[in-house]
């Protein structure tokens, strides 16, 4: 892959990974449930890139027990509960909104890093964290005359965003030189396992009985764009342009959000909320610039 496709298939894979927002609230309008979604979201998902790595690499796919079992943990405390925390912040909060608050997951990596990396505390960092929460606490808006943003859609999405930073840690420190895809695999399937799990205990319906052609179509546009295809884009890049580019390039995907949201939905996010947007994004940025230095694991595509 040249360096200029490259580029571009990681600006697409953050166009697809933007839609997930949108999408999901349209399902739930038609509706879906959270639950109910992210099951049916991850199993065909899983099903998916199986058949991928089924058809391009089927040696890939087997993996020692002690690996499966990282997956899982890679899903629960990682992957798995950024999604749910996301899925149900969308009920709470706007899509525009959601999608900015998750995307201060990589300042919370850099943080982390600097508390266990030996030597004195990066000042680039340090500023980067106090653009973030600054650029948060204008994008939740708690000055507007009817309340805001919902706290709980805020704990969400910022939740969404510890869960990301943590598999984002976890599956660079724990699992490093493992294929991405197949990473990806096992933690889609253990997540559908997970989110299974918890309709089940909770009695939540997993039926997709009721759901008309619209709402399938909203379900596969899901599977297809930001889960499949961005994923498959992402990873591709990743191996051309590596891993600190190719991050810092897909902060553009809240901006394609917001977008979107305004198109689609109808959010409008006052000036005060895209300044703030604008904070976050140019912190990631910043912490992603600081972070190029960096060696980074090796990576397997």
């Amino acid at each position: 892959m040249k360096r200029r496709t490259a580029l571009a298939a990681v600006a697409v894979s953050a166009a697809c990974f933007g839609t997930l927002a949108i999408f999901t609230s349209l399902a739930y309008e038609r509706g879906a449930e959270p639950l109910q979604l992210l099951s049916w979201r991850f199993g065909i998902a899983a099903v998916l890139l199986a058949a991928y790595l089924g058809l391009t690499r089927p040696s890939a796919l087997r993996v020692s027990f002690g690996d499966l079992g990282r997956y899982a943990v890679l899903s629960v405390a990682g992957y798995g509960a950024a999604s749910l925390c996301f899925f149900f912040a969308l009920s709470y909060a706007e899509a525009s909104v959601v999608a900015v608050l998750l995307y201060t997951y990589p300042t919370m990596v850099a943080v982390v890093d600097a508390i266990f990396r030996p030597g004195p505390v990066d000042p680039g960092r340090a500023f980067a964290v106090l653009l973030a929460f600054t650029g948060c606490a204008l994008v939740v808006n708690p000055f507007a005359s009817s309340g805001g943003t919902h706290p709980l859609g805020v704990l969400l999405g910022l939740g969404a965003a510890v869960g990301y930073a943590s598999f984002t840690l976890l599956s660079h420190r724990w699992m490093p030189g493992r294929s991405r895809p197949v990473l990806m695999t096992y933690t889609f399937a253990a997540t559908a396992i997970l989110v299974t799990g918890a309709a089940v205990v909770t009695g939540s319906t997993l039926s997709p009985a009721g759901w008309d052609w619209q709402l399938w179509a909203l379900v596969g546009a899901i599977v297809l764009l930001p889960t499949f295809a961005a994923v498959i884009l992402f990873l591709r890049a990743v191996s051309r342009i590596g891993a600190a580019q190719a991050s810092l390039l897909s902060t553009l995907e809240p901006i394609f959000t917001i977008a979107m949201a305004a198109l689609l939905l109808g959010d409008r996010l006052t000036p005060l909320q895209l300044g703030g947007a604008a904070l976050v994004l140019g912190a990631v940025v910043l912490s992603e610039l600081r972070a190029r230095g960096a060696e980074e694991p090796p990576v397997v595509i």
